[in-house]
């Protein structure tokens, strides 16, 4: 074979997940859901198995329009893709130019700086100001793409819905970005959003299905904005990317209010008793909007070393952009406890 990558391929560094524990109530290095899809969910799935053997809708218009409808925009607005993720690629393949300049955190959500550079943009990382966005400094730099993640991950810290609108207003960049995976879990979700900008069309805004409707593995995401990016980004998507199931289950999940309510306020209740186990074993928390939480651990792989030996998987901060850190997923009740336990045992060592 006579054939060699493109350097961009050749050069990246790959995203790596988090380690799943053996036990699922230990399994709190990814910010998966801590419950299991309801009933409807599981039906719906089920009666779409009749119809694998035909194309799924390509453009996922069934849901597509459910999302519109909750979102208060018109469904030439919104686009659904396999996973947020997918949708960071086709913003960039339809939009970044080579060469082109992208601005992000740093450390960032690890897609907003990976995917850029393969379709031959340049990454620009603007350091964390006290852990939170330092869009002051982003707004002085021109910049084609500006990917803002909101609440943030890895740190889930936030800045305001006002400072965004400030800096869509005066930013000197193309196209805004703002990525609000984890908008669910901040203490007042509406006053942060900045889906306002994007049914304005001034903005691009991503979400996902993975974390407040329990989808993580149907692969679900969307997007929000100006209607011709929307219809550029359709023509230029591989045509059946968002399977059937995937498809069927998101629409299902929309009807469990229910659930999603009794979730978010489990991660709201849960995660204060989170960080207050971890200050009792002496770490020191970043203040947190979603259903995550990052400590600050000097011994940073001897802490997740201990809590991997006692069950529990915990993502390392070095593998984020932070070393010195590690990030925890608010875990389930059982979860919690099985926290405890460790953290009781591995600080009376």
């Amino acid at each position: 074979m006579r054939i060699t990558p493109r350097p961009a391929a050749a050069a990246l560094d790959p995203y790596t997940p988090g380690r799943a524990a053996a036990d699922e109530e230990g399994s709190l290095a990814s910010n998966e859901p801590t419950f299991t899809v309801a009933p409807g969910v599981r039906d719906a799935v089920m009666r779409a198995l009749g119809h694998l053997h035909r194309y799924p809708d390509p453009l996922a218009r069934e849901l597509s329009l459910r999302l519109a409808e909750e979102l208060g925009v018109g469904p030439d607005q919104v686009l659904v893709g396999n996973g947020s993720d997918e949708l960071i690629y086709l913003l960039c393949m339809a939009y970044l130019p080579i060469g082109g300049v992208v601005l992000c955190a740093d450390p960032p959500y690890r897609l907003h700086e990976l995917v850029p550079p393969l379709m031959g943009g340049v990454v620009t990382r603007i350091p964390l100001h006290e852990w939170v966005h330092d869009l002051h400094t982003m707004a002085g730099i021109p910049a084609d793409f500006a990917f803002i993640c909101n609440p943030h991950n890895p740190t889930g810290t936030v800045v305001s819905s006002s400072a965004l609108e400030e800096f869509v207003e005066t930013a000197p960049v193309g196209l805004i970005i703002v990525d609000e995976a984890y908008i669910d879990f901040a203490d007042d979700p509406e006053r942060l959003t900045v889906l306002h900008l994007a049914r304005a069309g001034k903005i691009v805004l991503i979400r996902t299905m993975s974390k407040m409707y329990g989808l993580a593995g149907a692969r679900l995401g969307y997007l929000v904005g100006p209607v011709e990016v929307v219809d550029m980004l359709r023509r230029v998507r591989a045509p059946f990317s968002v399977n059937s199931l995937g498809q069927a289950a998101g629409v299902a999940a929309m009807n469990e209010r229910s659930q999603h309510r009794r979730f978010r306020d489990h991660v709201l209740s849960t995660r204060p008793q989170l960080c207050q186990l971890f200050l009792e074993a002496g770490y020191q928390t970043v203040p947190s909007q979603a259903n995550f939480v990052l400590v600050i651990a000097p011994d940073e792989a001897q802490l997740v070393a201990r809590l991997w030996d006692h069950g529990i998987s915990v993502r390392p901060g070095t593998t984020l952009g932070l070393p010195g850190t590690v990030r925890v997923t608010v875990p389930s009740e059982a979860g919690l406890e099985l926290l405890e336990h460790a953290l009781l045992r591995a600080s009376a060592r």
